[in-house]
Protein backbone atom coordinates (compact mmCIF):
# COMPACT_ATOMS: atom_id res chain seq x y z
CA UNK A 1 0.00 0.00 0.00
CA UNK A 2 1.28 3.41 -0.90
CA UNK A 3 2.22 6.13 2.09
CA UNK A 4 0.44 8.98 1.65
CA UNK A 5 2.85 11.80 2.00
CA UNK A 6 1.98 14.52 4.79
CA UNK A 7 1.38 17.85 3.00
CA UNK A 8 3.05 20.61 5.05
CA UNK A 9 1.11 23.28 7.10
CA UNK A 10 0.33 26.84 5.56
CA UNK A 11 2.56 28.32 9.03
CA UNK A 12 5.48 25.49 7.88
CA UNK A 13 5.70 26.76 3.93
CA UNK A 14 5.88 30.10 5.55
CA UNK A 15 8.87 29.74 7.33
CA UNK A 16 10.46 27.28 4.87
CA UNK A 17 10.07 30.60 2.11
CA UNK A 18 11.67 33.07 4.97
CA UNK A 19 14.19 30.37 5.12
CA UNK A 20 14.46 30.22 1.30
CA UNK A 21 14.43 34.10 0.88
CA UNK A 22 15.89 35.91 3.70
CA UNK A 23 17.72 32.84 5.75
CA UNK A 24 15.50 33.15 8.81
CA UNK A 25 16.41 32.24 11.81
CA UNK A 26 15.96 33.38 15.60
CA UNK A 27 17.82 32.64 18.69
CA UNK A 28 17.55 34.05 22.38
CA UNK A 29 20.02 36.85 24.24
CA UNK A 30 20.00 36.24 28.22
CA UNK A 31 19.22 39.16 30.26
CA UNK A 32 22.19 41.85 30.98
CA UNK A 33 22.89 41.58 34.86
CA UNK A 34 23.33 44.74 36.45
CA UNK A 35 26.30 45.61 38.80
CA UNK A 36 25.53 47.56 41.80
CA UNK A 37 26.61 48.08 45.46
CA UNK A 38 28.64 46.19 47.59
CA UNK A 39 29.89 43.97 43.84
CA UNK A 40 26.20 42.78 43.85
CA UNK A 41 24.57 41.82 40.50
CA UNK A 42 21.07 41.46 39.61
CA UNK A 43 19.15 41.83 36.12
CA UNK A 44 16.29 44.08 38.15
CA UNK A 45 17.26 47.65 39.19
CA UNK A 46 14.73 47.92 41.79
CA UNK A 47 15.82 44.34 43.78
CA UNK A 48 19.27 45.09 42.92
CA UNK A 49 18.94 48.03 44.66
CA UNK A 50 16.95 47.31 47.80
CA UNK A 51 19.49 44.03 48.30
CA UNK A 52 22.77 45.67 47.34
CA UNK A 53 22.50 49.57 47.46
CA UNK A 54 23.25 51.36 44.09
CA UNK A 55 26.44 51.05 42.50
CA UNK A 56 28.82 54.00 43.87
CA UNK A 57 27.82 52.62 47.54
CA UNK A 58 31.08 50.25 47.30
CA UNK A 59 32.84 53.80 46.93
CA UNK A 60 34.32 56.12 50.02
CA UNK A 61 33.73 58.79 48.05
CA UNK A 62 29.92 57.95 47.29
CA UNK A 63 27.19 60.01 47.27
CA UNK A 64 25.95 60.81 50.67
CA UNK A 65 23.50 63.70 50.45
CA UNK A 66 21.68 65.89 48.30
CA UNK A 67 20.64 69.19 48.53
CA UNK A 68 17.25 70.04 46.62
CA UNK A 69 15.86 73.39 46.39
CA UNK A 70 12.72 73.39 45.61
CA UNK A 71 10.24 76.46 43.51
CA UNK A 72 6.70 76.37 43.66
CA UNK A 73 3.34 77.73 45.56
CA UNK A 74 3.44 77.19 48.97
CA UNK A 75 1.13 74.27 48.40
CA UNK A 76 3.16 72.75 45.95
CA UNK A 77 6.00 73.25 48.47
CA UNK A 78 4.73 71.55 51.33
CA UNK A 79 3.13 68.25 49.30
CA UNK A 80 6.96 67.91 47.76
CA UNK A 81 8.50 68.55 51.50
CA UNK A 82 6.68 65.88 53.00
CA UNK A 83 7.26 63.40 49.94
CA UNK A 84 10.83 63.85 50.59
CA UNK A 85 10.22 63.16 53.79
CA UNK A 86 7.83 60.44 53.76
CA UNK A 87 10.50 58.80 51.73
CA UNK A 88 13.15 58.59 53.22
CA UNK A 89 11.51 55.36 54.93
CA UNK A 90 10.04 52.75 53.12
CA UNK A 91 6.99 52.88 50.96
CA UNK A 92 4.71 50.18 50.42
CA UNK A 93 2.61 49.93 47.10
CA UNK A 94 -0.63 50.84 47.02
CA UNK A 95 -3.57 47.49 47.08
CA UNK A 96 -3.13 44.56 49.31
CA UNK A 97 -3.04 41.92 46.20
CA UNK A 98 -0.24 43.59 44.19
CA UNK A 99 2.57 41.75 42.67
CA UNK A 100 5.19 41.91 45.10
CA UNK A 101 8.03 41.37 42.07
CA UNK A 102 6.45 43.27 39.36
CA UNK A 103 5.59 46.02 42.24
CA UNK A 104 8.15 45.65 44.96
CA UNK A 105 8.13 48.07 47.84
CA UNK A 106 10.25 51.17 48.04
CA UNK A 107 13.40 50.59 50.79
CA UNK A 108 13.83 53.91 51.45
CA UNK A 109 15.77 56.77 50.05
CA UNK A 110 18.04 56.80 53.55
CA UNK A 111 17.73 53.57 54.43
CA UNK A 112 20.95 51.19 54.32
CA UNK A 113 18.77 48.85 52.29
CA UNK A 114 18.13 51.64 49.59
CA UNK A 115 20.20 54.25 48.34
CA UNK A 116 21.27 55.19 51.98
CA UNK A 117 21.92 59.05 50.77
CA UNK A 118 20.22 61.70 53.14
CA UNK A 119 17.69 64.38 51.49
CA UNK A 120 18.17 68.03 52.77
CA UNK A 121 15.57 71.01 51.49
CA UNK A 122 15.45 73.40 53.54
CA UNK A 123 13.74 77.02 54.01
CA UNK A 124 16.47 78.63 52.68
CA UNK A 125 16.05 76.95 49.50
CA UNK A 126 12.76 77.23 48.62
CA UNK A 127 11.44 79.91 46.20
CA UNK A 128 7.65 80.21 46.22
CA UNK A 129 5.67 81.55 43.44
CA UNK A 130 2.75 84.26 44.34
CA UNK A 131 -0.72 83.68 43.30
CA UNK A 132 -0.18 86.93 40.88
CA UNK A 133 3.00 85.05 38.77
CA UNK A 134 0.52 82.28 38.43
CA UNK A 135 -1.89 83.73 37.19
CA UNK A 136 0.21 85.86 34.88
CA UNK A 137 1.01 82.32 33.35
CA UNK A 138 -2.62 80.88 32.97
CA UNK A 139 -3.96 84.36 32.39
CA UNK A 140 -2.07 84.30 28.97
CA UNK A 141 -4.05 84.19 25.77
CA UNK A 142 -2.13 81.32 24.48
CA UNK A 143 -0.02 78.46 25.26
CA UNK A 144 3.36 80.17 23.90
CA UNK A 145 2.75 83.21 25.77
CA UNK A 146 1.96 81.37 28.63
CA UNK A 147 5.37 79.40 28.65
CA UNK A 148 7.17 82.63 28.11
CA UNK A 149 5.49 84.12 31.29
CA UNK A 150 5.92 80.91 33.40
CA UNK A 151 9.63 80.59 32.20
CA UNK A 152 10.67 84.13 32.90
CA UNK A 153 9.55 83.44 36.60
CA UNK A 154 11.46 80.62 36.96
CA UNK A 155 14.73 81.94 35.05
CA UNK A 156 14.60 84.76 38.51
CA UNK A 157 14.36 81.66 41.37
CA UNK A 158 16.83 79.74 39.76
CA UNK A 159 19.43 82.12 39.41
CA UNK A 160 18.49 83.14 43.49
CA UNK A 161 19.07 79.54 44.44
CA UNK A 162 22.47 79.63 41.96
CA UNK A 163 23.53 82.47 44.14
CA UNK A 164 23.33 80.68 47.56
CA UNK A 165 25.99 80.22 49.31
CA UNK A 166 25.11 76.70 49.32
CA UNK A 167 23.39 76.25 46.11
CA UNK A 168 21.16 73.06 45.71
CA UNK A 169 22.22 70.02 43.67
CA UNK A 170 19.13 69.81 42.03
CA UNK A 171 16.45 72.18 41.51
CA UNK A 172 12.89 70.56 41.78
CA UNK A 173 10.28 72.57 40.05
CA UNK A 174 6.80 71.96 41.65
CA UNK A 175 4.02 73.70 39.57
CA UNK A 176 0.53 73.77 40.20
CA UNK A 177 -2.14 71.82 38.37
CA UNK A 178 -3.94 75.12 36.79
CA UNK A 179 -0.09 75.71 35.29
CA UNK A 180 -0.35 72.59 33.64
CA UNK A 181 -3.19 72.71 31.89
CA UNK A 182 -2.41 76.11 30.43
CA UNK A 183 1.57 75.43 29.58
CA UNK A 184 2.39 71.76 30.71
CA UNK A 185 0.91 69.84 27.17
CA UNK A 186 2.37 69.67 24.06
CA UNK A 187 0.33 71.34 21.49
CA UNK A 188 -1.83 74.38 21.59
CA UNK A 189 -5.02 74.96 23.19
CA UNK A 190 -7.63 74.04 21.20
CA UNK A 191 -6.11 72.65 18.57
CA UNK A 192 -6.83 69.18 17.40
CA UNK A 193 -4.66 67.12 15.22
CA UNK A 194 -5.51 63.92 13.69
CA UNK A 195 -3.67 61.21 14.50
CA UNK A 196 -1.71 59.70 11.55
CA UNK A 197 0.16 56.67 10.95
CA UNK A 198 3.70 56.30 12.90
CA UNK A 199 5.63 57.07 9.88
CA UNK A 200 8.61 55.26 11.88
CA UNK A 201 6.58 51.89 11.67
CA UNK A 202 8.34 49.48 9.33
CA UNK A 203 7.52 46.41 7.03
CA UNK A 204 9.27 43.37 7.41
CA UNK A 205 11.90 44.02 5.53
CA UNK A 206 11.78 48.22 5.67
CA UNK A 207 14.95 49.82 6.46
CA UNK A 208 14.86 52.37 9.68
CA UNK A 209 14.64 55.42 8.49
CA UNK A 210 14.39 59.12 11.02
CA UNK A 211 11.16 60.98 11.41
CA UNK A 212 11.55 64.83 10.41
CA UNK A 213 9.26 67.28 9.48
CA UNK A 214 9.23 70.95 8.30
CA UNK A 215 6.84 72.06 11.05
CA UNK A 216 8.54 73.70 14.19
CA UNK A 217 7.53 71.45 17.09
CA UNK A 218 5.42 73.31 19.54
CA UNK A 219 6.99 74.66 22.82
CA UNK A 220 6.78 72.85 25.98
CA UNK A 221 7.07 74.57 29.54
CA UNK A 222 9.16 71.04 30.22
CA UNK A 223 11.87 71.99 27.82
CA UNK A 224 11.81 75.58 28.76
CA UNK A 225 12.82 74.01 31.85
CA UNK A 226 15.79 72.07 31.31
CA UNK A 227 17.41 75.48 29.38
CA UNK A 228 16.87 77.26 32.51
CA UNK A 229 19.09 74.74 34.57
CA UNK A 230 21.62 74.47 31.85
CA UNK A 231 21.90 78.73 32.37
CA UNK A 232 22.51 77.95 35.93
CA UNK A 233 24.37 74.81 35.36
CA UNK A 234 22.24 73.21 37.83
CA UNK A 235 20.29 69.86 37.21
CA UNK A 236 16.38 70.21 37.46
CA UNK A 237 13.42 67.64 38.19
CA UNK A 238 10.23 68.40 37.35
CA UNK A 239 6.82 67.13 39.09
CA UNK A 240 3.12 67.98 39.00
CA UNK A 241 1.21 67.17 42.08
CA UNK A 242 0.14 63.72 41.74
CA UNK A 243 3.98 62.69 42.05
CA UNK A 244 3.27 63.79 45.78
CA UNK A 245 -0.03 63.20 46.33
CA UNK A 246 -0.88 59.96 44.09
CA UNK A 247 -4.83 59.65 43.12
CA UNK A 248 -6.13 58.72 39.44
CA UNK A 249 -4.00 58.25 36.85
CA UNK A 250 -0.81 57.81 38.13
CA UNK A 251 1.67 55.20 39.27
CA UNK A 252 1.41 53.71 42.97
CA UNK A 253 3.57 55.28 45.70
CA UNK A 254 6.27 52.67 45.40
CA UNK A 255 7.02 52.89 41.50
CA UNK A 256 6.58 56.50 41.94
CA UNK A 257 9.33 56.57 44.57
CA UNK A 258 11.24 54.09 42.60
CA UNK A 259 11.34 56.38 39.64
CA UNK A 260 11.48 59.63 41.39
CA UNK A 261 14.72 59.02 43.72
CA UNK A 262 16.55 56.51 41.11
CA UNK A 263 16.79 59.96 38.82
CA UNK A 264 17.11 62.57 41.61
CA UNK A 265 20.11 59.80 42.51
CA UNK A 266 21.60 60.55 39.15
CA UNK A 267 20.98 63.92 38.75
CA UNK A 268 23.22 64.88 42.05
CA UNK A 269 25.64 62.91 40.85
CA UNK A 270 25.32 59.41 42.09
CA UNK A 271 25.67 55.92 39.81
CA UNK A 272 22.42 54.45 40.65
CA UNK A 273 23.90 50.89 38.73
CA UNK A 274 26.00 50.12 35.81
CA UNK A 275 25.38 47.27 33.27
CA UNK A 276 27.52 44.26 32.18
CA UNK A 277 27.71 43.61 28.29
CA UNK A 278 28.88 46.60 27.66
CA UNK A 279 32.91 46.83 26.07
CA UNK A 280 35.76 48.13 28.39
CA UNK A 281 37.04 51.23 26.66
CA UNK A 282 33.82 51.57 24.12
CA UNK A 283 32.27 55.06 23.55
CA UNK A 284 28.27 54.23 22.56
CA UNK A 285 26.91 57.08 19.92
CA UNK A 286 23.86 57.80 19.49
CA UNK A 287 23.12 60.65 16.47
CA UNK A 288 19.92 62.57 15.24
CA UNK A 289 18.76 65.23 14.17
CA UNK A 290 16.54 68.31 14.99
CA UNK A 291 15.55 71.70 13.55
CA UNK A 292 15.89 74.81 16.09
CA UNK A 293 12.62 76.34 16.55
CA UNK A 294 13.70 80.05 15.81
CA UNK A 295 14.19 78.91 12.39
CA UNK A 296 12.14 79.40 9.43
CA UNK A 297 14.08 77.93 6.66
CA UNK A 298 15.17 74.30 5.87
CA UNK A 299 17.99 74.25 8.43
CA UNK A 300 18.77 71.35 10.28
CA UNK A 301 21.19 70.56 13.17
CA UNK A 302 23.11 67.22 13.99
CA UNK A 303 23.06 66.26 17.77
CA UNK A 304 25.52 63.15 19.36
CA UNK A 305 24.74 61.69 22.41
CA UNK A 306 27.51 59.36 23.94
CA UNK A 307 28.20 56.85 26.33
CA UNK A 308 30.82 55.24 27.79
CA UNK A 309 30.97 51.71 28.70
CA UNK A 310 30.56 53.04 32.68
CA UNK A 311 27.30 54.63 32.02
CA UNK A 312 28.63 57.95 31.57
CA UNK A 313 26.69 60.39 29.47
CA UNK A 314 27.52 63.30 27.05
CA UNK A 315 25.94 65.68 24.62
CA UNK A 316 27.35 67.25 21.75
CA UNK A 317 25.82 69.59 19.34
CA UNK A 318 27.07 69.43 15.73
CA UNK A 319 26.80 71.99 12.85
CA UNK A 320 23.81 73.63 11.42
CA UNK A 321 23.37 72.95 7.64
CA UNK A 322 20.27 73.55 4.66
CA UNK A 323 18.11 70.45 4.37
CA UNK A 324 15.18 70.33 3.00
CA UNK A 325 12.89 66.89 4.51
CA UNK A 326 10.17 66.75 1.83
CA UNK A 327 12.37 66.87 -1.12
CA UNK A 328 15.37 64.76 0.27
CA UNK A 329 14.08 63.16 2.61
CA UNK A 330 15.72 61.97 6.21
CA UNK A 331 18.78 64.45 6.77
CA UNK A 332 22.33 62.88 6.49
CA UNK A 333 25.57 64.25 7.17
CA UNK A 334 28.32 65.32 3.91
CA UNK A 335 31.65 63.30 4.62
CA UNK A 336 33.52 66.36 6.39
CA UNK A 337 30.31 67.12 8.66
CA UNK A 338 30.29 63.11 9.89
CA UNK A 339 34.09 63.13 10.48
CA UNK A 340 33.47 66.76 12.55
CA UNK A 341 30.69 65.70 14.49
CA UNK A 342 32.33 62.43 15.89
CA UNK A 343 35.79 63.42 16.50
CA UNK A 344 34.44 66.10 18.58
CA UNK A 345 32.57 63.25 20.24
CA UNK A 346 35.87 61.13 20.84
CA UNK A 347 37.43 64.49 21.82
CA UNK A 348 35.21 64.59 24.86
CA UNK A 349 35.14 61.09 25.56
CA UNK A 350 38.91 61.43 26.00
CA UNK A 351 39.25 64.34 27.75
CA UNK A 352 36.30 63.15 30.68
CA UNK A 353 37.78 59.56 31.19
CA UNK A 354 41.34 60.24 30.31
CA UNK A 355 41.83 57.54 27.77
CA UNK A 356 40.85 57.18 23.98
CA UNK A 357 37.90 54.31 23.13
CA UNK A 358 39.58 51.22 21.90
CA UNK A 359 35.93 50.92 20.16
CA UNK A 360 33.42 52.90 18.76
CA UNK A 361 30.15 52.15 18.02
CA UNK A 362 27.15 54.19 16.44
CA UNK A 363 23.51 53.80 16.52
CA UNK A 364 21.34 55.94 14.04
CA UNK A 365 17.84 55.63 12.97
CA UNK A 366 18.55 55.78 9.28
CA UNK A 367 20.95 53.88 7.22
CA UNK A 368 24.61 55.16 6.80
CA UNK A 369 25.20 56.71 3.41
CA UNK A 370 28.60 56.04 2.10
CA UNK A 371 29.83 60.00 3.03
CA UNK A 372 28.87 59.12 6.34
CA UNK A 373 31.16 56.00 6.75
CA UNK A 374 33.47 57.68 5.33
CA UNK A 375 33.44 60.56 7.47
CA UNK A 376 33.34 58.09 10.88
CA UNK A 377 35.94 55.99 9.46
CA UNK A 378 38.69 59.02 8.87
CA UNK A 379 36.98 60.40 12.83
CA UNK A 380 38.10 57.23 14.22
CA UNK A 381 41.22 56.27 12.16
CA UNK A 382 42.83 55.40 15.39
CA UNK A 383 40.55 53.21 16.82
CA UNK A 384 41.00 49.64 17.10
CA UNK A 385 37.25 48.39 15.93
CA UNK A 386 33.95 50.29 14.74
CA UNK A 387 30.20 49.51 14.34
CA UNK A 388 27.72 51.21 12.56
CA UNK A 389 23.94 50.36 13.23
CA UNK A 390 20.78 51.53 11.98
CA UNK A 391 17.94 50.80 14.07
CA UNK A 392 14.36 51.54 13.69
CA UNK A 393 11.01 50.13 14.95
CA UNK A 394 9.59 47.31 12.76
CA UNK A 395 5.58 47.57 12.44
CA UNK A 396 5.67 43.40 12.59
CA UNK A 397 4.27 41.38 15.44
CA UNK A 398 5.22 37.82 15.96
CA UNK A 399 3.33 35.21 18.09
CA UNK A 400 4.36 32.46 20.41
CA UNK A 401 2.80 29.56 21.44
CA UNK A 402 0.47 30.19 25.09
CA UNK A 403 -0.75 33.40 25.97
CA UNK A 404 2.78 35.41 26.47
CA UNK A 405 4.63 37.71 23.75
CA UNK A 406 7.88 36.23 22.51
CA UNK A 407 10.67 36.92 25.22
CA UNK A 408 12.99 40.13 25.57
CA UNK A 409 15.70 39.19 24.25
CA UNK A 410 14.50 37.24 21.47
CA UNK A 411 16.34 38.01 18.16
CA UNK A 412 15.67 36.91 14.34
CA UNK A 413 17.68 37.41 11.39
CA UNK A 414 15.73 38.25 7.99
CA UNK A 415 18.55 39.31 5.95
CA UNK A 416 22.21 39.63 5.58
CA UNK A 417 23.22 41.56 8.57
CA UNK A 418 19.64 42.48 9.12
CA UNK A 419 17.50 41.69 12.56
CA UNK A 420 14.63 42.05 14.17
CA UNK A 421 14.97 42.46 18.14
CA UNK A 422 12.75 42.36 20.98
CA UNK A 423 13.72 44.50 23.44
CA UNK A 424 10.49 44.87 25.06
CA UNK A 425 8.28 41.59 25.48
CA UNK A 426 8.13 38.85 27.93
CA UNK A 427 10.28 38.88 31.30
CA UNK A 428 10.96 35.82 33.14
CA UNK A 429 12.45 37.44 35.92
CA UNK A 430 9.43 39.49 36.33
CA UNK A 431 6.95 36.48 35.28
CA UNK A 432 4.68 38.57 32.74
CA UNK A 433 4.85 40.95 30.18
CA UNK A 434 5.15 44.29 31.39
CA UNK A 435 3.32 46.01 28.88
CA UNK A 436 -0.12 47.33 27.57
CA UNK A 437 0.29 46.54 23.76
CA UNK A 438 1.09 43.86 21.44
CA UNK A 439 5.11 44.45 21.82
CA UNK A 440 6.90 44.91 17.87
CA UNK A 441 10.88 44.19 17.83
CA UNK A 442 13.38 47.02 16.55
CA UNK A 443 14.76 46.38 12.95
CA UNK A 444 18.51 46.93 13.16
CA UNK A 445 20.72 47.33 10.26
CA UNK A 446 24.25 46.39 10.75
CA UNK A 447 25.77 49.12 7.93
CA UNK A 448 29.46 48.22 8.56
CA UNK A 449 31.23 46.97 11.17
CA UNK A 450 33.57 44.28 12.75
CA UNK A 451 31.50 43.24 15.92
CA UNK A 452 29.76 39.40 15.71
CA UNK A 453 25.55 39.71 15.70
CA UNK A 454 25.12 38.57 19.56
CA UNK A 455 27.69 41.56 20.53
CA UNK A 456 26.28 44.50 18.74
CA UNK A 457 22.42 43.00 19.48
CA UNK A 458 23.45 41.89 23.21
CA UNK A 459 25.18 45.54 23.32
CA UNK A 460 21.63 47.29 22.17
CA UNK A 461 19.82 45.50 24.76
CA UNK A 462 22.51 46.26 27.51
CA UNK A 463 22.26 50.34 27.02
CA UNK A 464 17.95 49.80 27.22
CA UNK A 465 19.17 49.20 31.25
CA UNK A 466 20.94 52.71 30.85
CA UNK A 467 17.42 54.77 31.57
CA UNK A 468 18.39 56.80 35.06
CA UNK A 469 15.05 58.55 34.86
CA UNK A 470 13.16 55.33 36.00
CA UNK A 471 14.04 52.17 37.89
CA UNK A 472 12.21 49.98 34.95
CA UNK A 473 13.24 47.00 34.32
CA UNK A 474 14.35 48.07 30.90
CA UNK A 475 12.94 50.30 27.76
CA UNK A 476 12.32 49.32 24.67
CA UNK A 477 15.39 51.46 23.26
CA UNK A 478 18.59 51.41 23.53
CA UNK A 479 19.69 55.03 25.84
CA UNK A 480 21.60 55.99 22.50
CA UNK A 481 18.31 56.41 20.95
CA UNK A 482 15.88 56.48 23.29
CA UNK A 483 16.34 60.02 24.39
CA UNK A 484 17.90 61.49 21.37
CA UNK A 485 15.04 63.04 19.86
CA UNK A 486 13.79 64.65 23.55
CA UNK A 487 17.35 66.11 23.28
CA UNK A 488 17.20 67.65 19.95
CA UNK A 489 13.98 69.09 21.20
CA UNK A 490 15.79 70.90 24.31
CA UNK A 491 18.45 72.07 22.43
CA UNK A 492 16.54 73.14 19.44
CA UNK A 493 14.45 75.32 21.99
CA UNK A 494 17.59 76.75 23.82
CA UNK A 495 18.38 80.36 23.51
CA UNK A 496 21.19 82.09 21.74
CA UNK A 497 22.42 83.11 25.73
CA UNK A 498 22.44 79.66 26.92
CA UNK A 499 25.85 77.33 26.29
CA UNK A 500 24.60 73.67 26.58
CA UNK A 501 25.79 71.55 28.99
CA UNK A 502 27.21 68.23 27.87
CA UNK A 503 26.06 65.75 30.62
CA UNK A 504 23.17 63.73 29.98
CA UNK A 505 21.65 64.78 33.95
CA UNK A 506 20.78 68.12 32.60
CA UNK A 507 18.55 66.53 29.56
CA UNK A 508 16.42 63.95 31.71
Amino acid sequence: MKQKIKQPTRFARIESSLKEQVGFRSWYLPEPELELGRGGRAVDPKSGIALYGPWDAQDEASLKHIRVGIIGTGDTISAATSWLQACKDAVAPAGAEVDPILFPSFPGFASEFGFNCTIEAPKRLHEILSSGEVARCTAASDRDQAIAAMTAVIRQRMEALAEKDSPPDVILIALPEEVRAVAGGGRKIGRKKKKQKDPNQLSFLDMPHEVHSDEIPPRTLYRAIKAEGMRVKIPTQMAWPGTFTGGDGVQDDATRAWNFFTALYYKAGGVPWRVTGLEKDTCYIGITFFRPSDDHTKLQTSMAQAFSDRGDGLILRGESFQWDVRRQGPPHLTRESARRLVAGVIEQYTKHLRRPPTRVVLHKSSRFTPDEISGIREATSTVHYLDLLAIGRSSIRFLRMGNEPPLRGTAMEVGHRKYLFYTGGYVPFLRVYPGLRIPCPLHVSHDYGDGSVDQVLGEILALSKLNWNSAAFGSANPITVDFSNNVGLILSEMPKDIEPQKFYRYYM
